[in-house]
């Protein structure tokens, strides 16, 4: 998996998200529903989502909330002079929020679909005592199952309103192969081109929308005994 940006810079953005979070809930006052629908229209975001430097580590949280708030045409509240010690759930919830982004690659709009943002401030506790990686392979997991109803082989299958038996007359592939394939344990990329041509025709769809995969979380995360909440 390519990430948007190196490692390096990962725990400058947990942080800065982490801050931006706990600022324009705690200090702002916005709703969780609130912020969540200024951040889905916020240029800022997708500057993250890309790595963009100012955006990920050129700014403090505090900065950063006050101008994706600004640029939803609210008034900003002030800076503050000095951050707590002690890691709000708030935080916690935006530092999570960041780590997840940058190992799954989704962007912020899909993540929000399967983890809102009340939800992830409400898996605080114990979620905050594990890895951070703990809390992405979860979000990676809803994020897979719900994808699993709308994309791959299985999808297009019932979207055409056919059984794996009837699949399998129908376009010559064997059941055992479908079934398989559905399950994640063959790869349909890798499947001959008359099979998977043999497939997208009897499900009048393109090969391209038989083969989605599950995302794969693949690094490790280091341990931040600084940041531990």
């Amino acid at each position: 998996m390519t990430h948007a940006y190196s490692d390096m810079y990962l725990e400058d953005a947990m942080r800065t998200l982490g801050e931006a979070v706990d600022f324009a809930l705690c200090d702002q006052g916005l709703s969780p529903v609130e912020l969540t629908t200024i951040l889905l229209n916020s240029l800022e975001m997708r500057q993250f989502e890309r790595g963009v430097a100012r955006v990920v580590c050129g700014m403090s949280g505090d900065e950063l909330a006050r101008e994706i708030i600004a640029s939803a045409g609210l008034k900003p509240a002030e800076c503050r002079e000095s951050y707590p010690l002690d890691r709000s759930s708030q935080y916690w919830a935006g530092w999570v929020l960041a780590y997840s982004q940058w190992a799954s690659s989704l962007n912020f709009n899909e993540l929000f679909e399967v983890a809102p943002l009340d939800w992830i401030i409400g898996s605080y506790s114990p979620l905050h005592e594990a890895s951070e990686d703990t809390f992405a392979e979860i979000v990676i997991d809803k994020w897979n199952k719900a994808q699993a109803d709308k994309k791959g082989l299985k999808a297009a299958r019932k979207a055409a309103g056919l059984t794996q038996k009837q699949l399998a007359a129908q376009s010559g592939v064997k059941l055992r192969a479908i079934q398989l394939y559905e399950q994640n344990q063959l790869d349909l990329r890798r499947a001959s081109v008359s099979s998977a041509l043999a497939l997208a025709n009897t499900l009048s769809c393109a090969i391209e929308d038989l083969v989605w995969q599950p995302i794969a979380l693949e690094y490790d995360s280091r341990a931040i005994p600084s940041e531990r909440l």
